[in-house]
């Protein structure tokens, strides 16, 4: 039986690492594909079923100081939906509309958590923000139903979300009841 537990134990982690890692590709913003300040930016993204995450946020973020200090919220509650194509994969699009104030660089990264309880299910690749148009940019193509998030300026400790959608709230601990007199 001790043999047994010295062979089971060290692998306990790699059982449970397996378990929480999440198939959630970031397909734009990329390297590749760079949002630009006046332009329409596509925010897409995809995901496997069966994650357990119903709703999650999205916010920008760039690690060096010098660009940008803290984060910009874009998106509260997004909910989880499925897409039209038939097989069990879920995701979404958003609009991002960037004011001449947002911060402009390269290394950007979007997180995709629950900001309620600091969980990151997904991370975007780098990508950069530019203030005019490279010549070798083509514009996203929205459909018009797109839903936009607008970014004014630069993050500020008392910033709202640019938009916030209609999935579950995760910071709600309890739920209201009714009660007849």
């Amino acid at each position: 039986m001790k043999l047994l537990s010295w062979i089971i134990l060290p692998l306990i982690p790699f059982v449970s690492a397996s378990v929480s890692t999440i198939y959630w590709p970031v397909s734009s913003p990329s390297p590749s594909n760079p949002w630009v300040l006046g332009e329409k930016n596509l925010l897409a993204w995809t995901t496997g079923s069966g994650t357990g995450v119903q709703s999650f946020d999205i916010q920008l973020h760039n690690a060096n100081r010098s660009v940008m200090v803290g984060f910009l919220p874009i998106a509260l509650r997004v909910p989880m939906e499925r897409l039209p194509t038939g097989y069990k994969n879920y995701g979404g699009e958003l609009e991002i509309d960037l004011g001449s104030e947002v911060p402009t660089g390269d290394g950007f990264y979007l997180l995709f958590m629950n900001t309620y309880h600091g969980e990151v299910y997904a991370k975007s690749k780098k990508f950069s923000i530019y203030s005019s148009t490279p010549s070798n940019y083509t514009s996203a193509d929205l459909p018009t139903a797109t839903i936009t998030a607008t970014l004014l300026g630069a993050p500020n400790p008392t910033q709202q979300w640019a938009i916030t959608l209609n999935g579950i709230n995760q910071d709600a601990t309890a739920t209201a009841t009714s009660t007849s007199t």
